[in-house]
């Protein structure tokens, strides 16, 4: 059964940098991909960027890497009067860590490789909400 929210969904795809001896990425930098999606979403549905309330059950599934390719989808759950549940991932699309023998190598993936996951709750107060459908507001 297809949700009623199943066109909201957002993404971002970006380059991700390491300050870790071993070139992993943090995990704050998902956190702050996963925000950057987020906040996408929030003005596609809202018109406003509202802010995170909880990131719920985040996990980090294997590593990104400095200089990977990580492509972010956030895909709206459920709306409530001033909350939003929404979805996130992210997946590697392209990897330069340990491809080839200089340091210019790389490769675009044939299958993106998901790195970390998560529930989310954000909220968008009543008065900044400026597009969101009637038919989404609950009371």
């Amino acid at each position: 059964m297809e949700s009623e929210y199943a066109g909201y969904c957002a993404v971002i795809e970006t380059r991700v940098d390491s300050h870790y001896a071993n070139n992993v990425i943090s995990a704050g930098t998902i956190v702050e991909l996963f925000g950057m999606a987020g906040t996408k979403l929030a003005l596609m549905l809202d018109g406003d960027a509202g802010f995170m309330r909880a990131l719920d059950n985040f996990e980090m599934i294997a590593p990104a890497y400095h200089g990977d390719f990580v492509r972010v989808t956030v895909q709206l759950l459920r709306v409530g009067r001033t909350s939003r549940t929404r979805r996130y991932e992210a997946h590697v699309v392209a990897r330069c860590h340990g491809v080839g023998t200089m340091p210019s190598h790389g490769e675009v993936l044939g299958a993106p490789l998901l790195v970390a996951r998560a529930i989310g709750t954000a909220v968008t107060p009543i008065e900044l909400q400026r597009i969101t459908p009637p038919t989404y507001r609950t009371s």
